[in-house]
C-alpha cells in the first residue's frame, strides 16, 4: 500500500522532530524539522520513506491511517509478547500476544 513507514509526529526538540512509528510506537526516528512541511505539526500521522539523499515525508490522510491501525490490531496475536535467551540451547525462546 505505501512504500516507507508510518510515524506519528509526537515532539519537536530544538531543530529536531520525534516521531514514532505508527501505530504500535514501538520504534522513534528522529529527523530534521528542515525535512518536515510547515502545514506538519504534532498529532499528525507521516510517511516516511528514507532514502540515500535524506528522508521523504509525507501527511497521510486519516482513513489510510485509521486502516493501518486496524490492520495492525488484527495482527496481534503474531506479536512477541515476551522473549529470553535461552544460552544453554543457543536460541531465543519467546511467547505470542494474546
Amino acid at each position: 500500500m505505501f512504500t516507507g513507514r508510518m510515524y506519528k509526529l509526537d515532539r519537536f526538540q530544538d531543530d529536531l522532530a520525534v516521531l514514532l512509528e505508527f501505530p504500535s510506537e514501538s520504534n522513534v526516528l528522529v529527523v530534521p524539522t528542515d525535512d518536515l512541511t510547515s502545514d506538519m505539526k504534532v498529532g499528525d500521522v507521516l510517511l516516511v520513506d528514507i532514502q540515500e539523499e535524506g528522508f521523504h515525508i509525507s501527511k497521510v490522510n486519516k482513513r489510510a491511517a485509521n486502516k493501518q491501525k486496524e490492520t495492525d490490531s488484527v495482527s496481534t496475536a503474531q506479536k512477541i509478547n515476551s522473549y529470553y535467551i535461552d544460552y544453554e540451547h543457543g536460541c531465543l525462546v519467546y511467547t505470542t500476544a494474546s
